[in-house]
């Protein structure tokens, strides 16, 4: 999904313009910095960017002081205010770190965070990341600064700041752009293998409908309407690549077998399928891929 990383420099003109004409569906405001500086339009926008209707997060900014004080500094100046995503430690800046101050930094404050009941991720430049963290801090959400080349690590692994230089109808100079995947909203490392398979449903959407979806592996607001697009094309007789997506997964459930059925043809026996997989999750047997069976197919 899209979003913004904004702090005190960046000139937002119109939240509502973001939302719905820039399409932008998250934002990550910038709270604290060290042990003593909150951003100075952190109380002025949060109630501007809730009123625009888009998902909310922020970060703290790392300067390398007491992990511990910044910790506490930085939950402090948020605890009033309500987060849609994980809280955000930014640790970057090569020349400001040393290896061994950067690992242990990290992983203090990940460990006082947690302590505290809330979930938190990383966000880094790419190289930072790759040269001082990886594999010395527990695995948590990620979100990595690379311009014009894709991270490895998206998207299977990690939500990718991709512009420092983005232009927006609603602000005024530039904004930093991002893609943000699931994990942000729940802490948990969205497995491999279900990203994989929802990019090619998202690829197969393109394919057969034209639905025009970026394919991130996210099952996001887009293509959730896009499924609910095609709810009532999908009948007996129908014949498309989601089908065989369909099949595929029905047949890894075990409620189709092998050779028993048509491939990309929703046939009587991909329909019975769906029916006894619907039966046994407690829902509307009617063979329509509805929402609900959408979802069965999504998360399982």
């Amino acid at each position: 999904m899209k979003g913004i990383d904004v702090y005190e420099g960046d000139n937002i003109s119109d939240w509502n313009v973001i939302k719905n004409t820039d399409g932008i569906d998250v934002v990550i405001q910038k709270a604290t910095q060290g042990i003593s500086h909150i951003d100075s339009l952190l109380s002025y926008r949060y109630p501007r960017i809730r009123q625009a209707g888009l998902k909310l997060g922020f970060y703290h900014f790392a300067n390398g002081d007491n992990p511990i004080a910044e910790a506490q500094h930085f939950l402090s100046a948020i605890s009033d205010l309500k987060s849609d995503t994980v809280l955000w430690l930014d640790i970057e800046g090569e020349e400001n770190w040393s290896k061994s101050h950067a690992i242990n930094f990290t992983n203090v404050f990940i460990k006082y965070v947690q302590s505290q009941g809330y979930k938190l991720g990383i966000y880094s430049g790419y190289a930072f990341y790759k040269d001082y963290l990886e594999g010395n801090i527990p695995e948590v959400p990620l979100w990595l600064a690379s311009y014009g080349k894709q991270p490895p690590l998206y998207p299977d692994r990690a939500s990718w700041q991709y512009s420092e230089s983005g232009e927006l109808r609603g602000a005024v100079g530039a904004v930093d752009l991002d893609y943000f995947l699931e994990d942000i909203f729940t802490g948990d490392i969205i497995s491999n293998k279900f990203v994989d398979q929802i990019k090619a449903l998202q690829y197969n959407l393109n394919l057969d409908y034209n639905a025009g979806l970026y394919v991130d592996g996210n099952a996001d607001s887009k293509t959730m309407a896009a499924l609910r697009g095609i709810q009532d094309i999908i009948v007996k007789g129908h014949r498309s690549h989601v089908v065989l997506w369909i099949q595929q997964k029905l047949e890894g459930y075990g409620y189709l077998k092998k050779d028993s059925y048509t491939p990309m043809i929703y046939d009587e026996a991909t329909f019975q399928a769906v029916t006894n997989m619907q039966k046994n999750w407690g829902k509307s047997t009617d063979g329509i891929l509805g929402q609900e069976t959408w979802s069965i197919f999504l998360n399982n």
